[in-house]
């Protein structure tokens, strides 16, 4: 399978590449998805645009939800609800050669909230066959294709279990360079390494080394029904696992015949422990990715996209690695596969298929020997959009998901049903 995909994003980039070279004057760069749909105003020299989208969902079912409080932090493990997963409003501004842009979020998702969800300042120049572009701020992490998608722009309804927890929350502070030649697309990134939807420090940076990242792709027209992308990403740079402060010693008395009396056999003294400093470790990623899309006669546009990724100590939404406490380096390696096609304007169908493993090397100790253990994450997903792939749309989603991280009642791995049914409406304007 990994050989599969590398050779076919391989292909994608010799094909679209020789019909890129062919043409004479190939299409301009694509404007950003933010500020194609909003309306804009001309102020003096400086062109504002503001715009936004609202995506509603009413979670159907969902096979994990309870009707209980989380024993650790009380928050409800309900979650056949009605909420605001994404309310977003942005201003963009362009004056000559620099552009700013700030974008808030407000959602219902873990209570109220509402915060910063992009914010940057650039300096580019745009031309025909070329484009340039650098920028300091809140910026979308350059890697693959679902982490920069712009989520209106999406078909499923979120993004895949590997890009979630390599990627949690698509965006980072930092500074990015990108610029583009005809057919060819080039990024490079320097970032905190802590993006929006880390897990242990969401959008701070607990050590001073960052993290590079970049992508370096081609897009290009093939035919006049046929349209291409594919590109190659990566990663490398330093993660954080927080030290330990010192503890003195505890006298602990456990009344085992719960008479009351204290007794000296049920006194025991717990030794404190020396502080630990804080360490960093090394992760990286790297990944291929392709999509091609091609405009059915009759009926509408077919895409039909996959992206594979490697990846080392990187979990940093789903199941956080930390090498260092675990006394070894956790691989990880997830990829996904989809299509959808348009039946006219009004309707649309997608399947996709993601798997992520959060740690390839993952055992666990029988009675006798240790034996390997499976980790992975695997899900089906079945989408039915009305309004097909334009911004303002209904959907209805299908997620078939399976994971071995439950724990049956003897304490060996085991899958527990985990599928949810989800319908969203979505606006932009």
């Amino acid at each position: 399978m990994r050989l599969g995909f590398a050779s076919v994003g391989g292909l994608l980039l010799v094909g679209a590449a020789q019909a890129a070279l062919a043409e004479e004057a190939p299409a301009p760069p694509e404007t950003p998805p933010a500020t194609s749909s909003a309306g804009s105003l001309r102020v003096g020299e400086t062109t504002v645009a503001v715009g936004g989208f609202v995506q509603a969902d009413a979670v159907l079912v969902d096979q994990s939800s309870q009707d209980q409080l989380s024993p650790s932090g009380g928050e409800p493990l309900n979650t056949e609800r009605f909420l605001i997963r994404r309310g977003h409003l942005f201003v963009e501004a362009h004056r000559t050669f620099l552009r700013a842009a700030i974008e808030m979020d407000a959602n219902t998702v873990k209570g109220m909230g509402v915060g910063l969800a992009r914010a940057e300042l650039a300096l580019g120049m745009t031309r025909p066959r070329w484009n340039w572009e650098t920028g300091l701020g809140l910026l979308r992490i350059p890697f693959g294709l679902e982490v920069q998608e712009w989520d209106p722009d999406r078909f499923f309804l979120e993004r895949s279990n590997v890009s979630r927890a390599l990627f949690p929350g698509s965006f980072d502070l930092g500074a990015r360079a990108q610029a583009s030649w005809r057919f060819i697309r080039a990024q490079l990134a320097v970032m905190n390494g802590n993006p929006l939807g880390d897990a242990s420090f969401p959008a701070r940076d607990p050590n001073a080394a960052k993290d590079f990242v970049g992508r370096v792709g081609i897009e290009a027209t093939i035919a006049a029904q046929v349209h291409v992308s594919a590109g190659v990403s990566s990663l490398k740079g330093t993660g954080f696992h927080p030290g330990t402060p010192a503890t003195k010693d505890v006298l602990v008395w456990r009344d085992q015949n719960e008479d009351g009396i204290v007794q000296l056999s049920e006194i025991q003294i717990i030794p404190g422990r020396a502080a630990t400093p804080s360490q960093n470790f090394s992760r990286f990623a790297v990944g291929t990715d392709g999509r091609i899309g091609v405009a059915v006669p009759y009926l509408g546009n077919a895409v039909l996209f996959g992206e594979v990724v490697w990846a080392a100590n990187l979990d940093r939404g789903l199941q956080p690695a930390d090498p260092v406490a675990s006394g070894r380096d956790l691989r990880e390696f997830g990829w996904v596969v989809g299509v959808s096609q348009e039946f006219t304007k009004w309707a649309a169908l997608g399947v996709r298929y993601d798997f992520y493993n959060p740690d390839v090397d993952a055992s666990r100790q029988t009675p006798t020997v240790l034996v390997p253990r499976d980790a992975s994450f695997r899900t089906w997903t079945f989408t039915l959009s009305w309004g097909g792939l334009a911004h303002d749309r209904l959907v209805l989603e299908y997620q078939h998901n399976r994971n071995a991280l439950a724990v049956a009642a003897d304490g060996c791995p085991t899958t527990l049903a985990a599928d949810t049914l989800t319908l969203r409406g979505q606006m932009v304007f």
